[in-house]
């Protein structure tokens, strides 16, 4: 209750000072002003061209940060903007294809097997996404201080989502590169020298940008800053589409995650307007169930032998109708590693 006391008191005195002492303050700076003026003419004008820059640009910083600070709804808005209205669409007629699962960025509807591809992509980009914290040094640690994460990314050669296709060519030609565990990111680095796999970094890379995902048997390796943090998902096994129906059935084993530390990353508080239905915006038709794994060996790669996956996915994000992931908030299993 001292603390809450506290609080109070501080929030009184700030109410005062707003109220009366920056009023007063003001004043008598302006009297000031005019007396100077009227002694000094030609100073005053400096001063007060001095002034209104420093108010210009105290503005223009003000403003810079409203108009980059992220709203609660940052992701929601991102993911509509991905199949925003057209404007020659009435708003009934827009909402009412939206629930019938329509996507107006591509003008189509997607069967759940097209789907797959295109959240498979956007899964992708959601890594790169998060990579992006690490490259900017913006990954925070328990106690808010930002970490020093691009010199990490840079020295493990990290940061970086693989996606390595699986085919009898690249295993022959692992099993004569590769002799050992330790070789194994030397063999990762061969292959994509000889364009066997791909190595993305920033969303903009044109190997990223150009793929369409269409490749169905590979691996997708979420590689940060530390090579010991690995995260693997298979192609076969990791993720699925759900539509709402089947959605339902297991919707009870998970909670919703709006907030909090994402693996260092995704601070911002996400949230879905609660006063809409989503899915005459286009979004929640359709789910992207996701699990992965956290080891990977040159044997397990090699021979196709892949640990044991949950029955049902780790985390749940919500698509829109063209595929796109919501980055958050998403479901989980509570009692998993997320």
């Amino acid at each position: 209750m001292h603390g809450e006391y506290k609080g109070m008191f501080l929030i009184f005195v700030g109410i005062i000072v707003i109220t009366f002492f920056l009023p007063l303050c003001g004043v008598w700076i302006l009297v000031k002003l005019t007396d100077l003026a009227k002694a000094h003419p030609k100073p005053a004008k400096y001063i007060l061209i001095i002034m209104f820059i420093i108010l210009m640009v105290a503005g223009g910083l003000k403003i810079r940060d409203i108009y980059y600070e992220k709203s609660p709804y940052y992701f929601w808005n991102e993911l509509i903007r991905k199949n925003s209205k057209p404007d020659d669409i009435t708003q009934e007629e827009f909402e009412a294809k939206n629930r019938a699962g329509y996507c107006w960025r591509d003008r189509k509807y997607y069967s759940k097997e097209e789907l797959w591809y295109k959240a498979m992509k956007s899964l992708t980009g959601r890594m790169i996404y998060e990579n992006k914290f690490y490259w900017d040094n913006k990954v925070v640690n328990i106690n808010d201080d930002f970490l020093p994460t691009e010199e990490e990314c840079a020295r493990w050669n990290g940061c970086r989502v693989f996606k390595i296709p699986m085919n009898p060519d690249k295993e022959k030609f692992l099993k004569a590169n590769i002799e050992n565990k330790s070789d194994f990111w030397k063999g990762i680095d061969i292959l994509i020298k000889h364009n066997e796999a791909q190595s993305f970094i920033f969303a903009s890379d044109k190997n990223y940008v150009n793929d369409d995902f269409k490749l169905k048997n590979y691996i997708l390796i979420h590689k940060l800053d530390n090579p010991a943090y690995l995260s693997v998902y298979d192609s076969n096994s990791c993720c699925t589409v759900l539509n709402k129906s089947e959605w339902s059935l297991i919707r009870k084993n998970y909670i919703l995650k709006y907030t909090g530390n994402s693996v260092g990353t995704f601070m911002e508080e996400s949230k879905t307007p609660s006063d809409i239905n989503i899915n005459s915006w286009g979004i929640g038709n359709f789910y992207f169930g996701v699990t992965h794994s956290h080891l990977i060996s040159v044997t397990e790669f090699i021979t196709g032998v892949k640990s044991k996956i949950p029955k049902n996915p780790s985390k749940i994000f919500l698509l829109n109708n063209c595929g796109d992931i919501l980055y958050k908030p998403y479901y989980f299993v509570p009692d998993l590693i997320r």
